[in-house]
């Protein structure tokens, strides 16, 4: 076996979920396809079960090691599948969706709430320490949140900026 070969395999074995999501929309895209909407309360409920629950319990299951990083993107791609599945399904054939529709809604208040709280805690950071120290502060607590290395980065570049800005002012107002 060639070397680049088992690292696909390897990295299948760790991301499987994203071969097993394109196969959940590709089965519902060809039930659609073949059906034409026959049956539309099992399908609107198949298409919605899907987008909305099947996914993301999978990417659950496929990222459980990033505890609450993979909590906190399921429900994003929740939200996302009740959206995706109110563009999938003809406007005539849905009545489960405009129903639970606000799910979604409640779904992107929690993480918006979510990143207030993140917002609000490195500005803490900030502030409260000195521009040095608050930068490794914050680095080390948006990467703990699951925020990406090169964001966290510029978090904490932001923060000295703010912090550098903040002792100008105060100087200039002889403080």
């Amino acid at each position: 076996m060639t070397a680049s070969k088992q690292i696909s395999q390897e990295c299948l074995k760790r991301h499987w979920f994203w071969l097993a999501a394109v196969a959940v929309v590709a089965a519902n895209a060809l039930i659609i396809a073949v059906d034409d909407w026959q049956a539309p309360q099992i399908r609107e409920f198949g298409v919605l079960f899907d987008f909305a629950v099947l996914i993301p319990a999978l990417y659950l299951i496929c990222y459980r090691s990033l505890r609450k990083k993979a909590v906190v993107r399921a429900i994003a791609f929740a939200c996302l599948g009740v959206w995706v599945a109110g563009h999938v399904i003809p406007e005539t054939h849905q009545s489960l969706i405009s129903q639970i529709g606000w799910i979604r809604y409640v779904g992107l208040a929690v993480l918006i709430i979510m990143e207030i709280r993140l917002g609000i805690e490195i500005w803490r950071l900030a502030f409260r320490n000195r521009a040095g120290d608050a930068g490794r502060a914050i680095q080390q607590k948006a990467e703990s949140e699951g925020v990406p290395p090169w964001v966290a980065k510029l978090m904490a570049a932001e923060a000295k900026f703010w912090d550098m800005t903040w002792q100008i002012f105060r100087r200039l107002l002889g403080r």
